[in-house]
């Protein structure tokens, strides 16, 4: 019997989240815990709002507060007041961030080229279309990236 789509999914997601780990902790980010990759992978280059960050990831705003303090105590994000609402903050990354996005983007990208060697370029091009084509027709691609 052939796996659902939600389990090659989930092991797409599982696969991924293991080399990014690896890299991370191979370049000195080991403080990175699998609970922080839910914000991380949300927040992007741009500054977000905790309110934000809690809707695109799917949690609750106390939850995101608990895993900024511990980000914002390793040194990779840092809140800062919002400029366009005095009474809010928003999140940013530090420059240690920075660079902790950098090693998990560059090892996603060497990631993909493993794939499309082991499946043929063309091949791999046809999935990661198809992909982007379902999650963009939903409206959740923006989410993940």
């Amino acid at each position: 019997m052939s796996k659902s789509i939600g389990l090659l999914l989930r092991d797409g997601v599982s696969a991924v989240d293991a080399e990014v780990k690896a890299a991370l902790v191979e370049q000195g980010f080991d403080e990175i815990q699998p609970g922080h990759h839910t914000l991380l992978r949300y927040l992007g280059e741009d500054r977000a709002r905790p309110s934000e960050l809690a809707a695109r990831a799917g949690i609750t705003r106390q939850a995101v507060t608990k895993t900024l303090d511990d980000l914002e105590r390793v040194g990779l994000v840092e809140r800062e007041p919002d400029a366009a609402d005095g009474r809010g903050v928003v999140v940013r990354y530090t420059p240690r961030g920075l660079a902790a996005l950098q090693v998990a983007r560059t090892r996603g990208k060497q990631l993909e080229r493993r794939f499309a060697s082991h499946i043929g370029a063309h091949r791999w091009r046809t999935v990661r279309d198809g992909l982007e084509a379902l999650f963009d027709a939903e409206g959740t691609s923006q989410r993940h990236r």
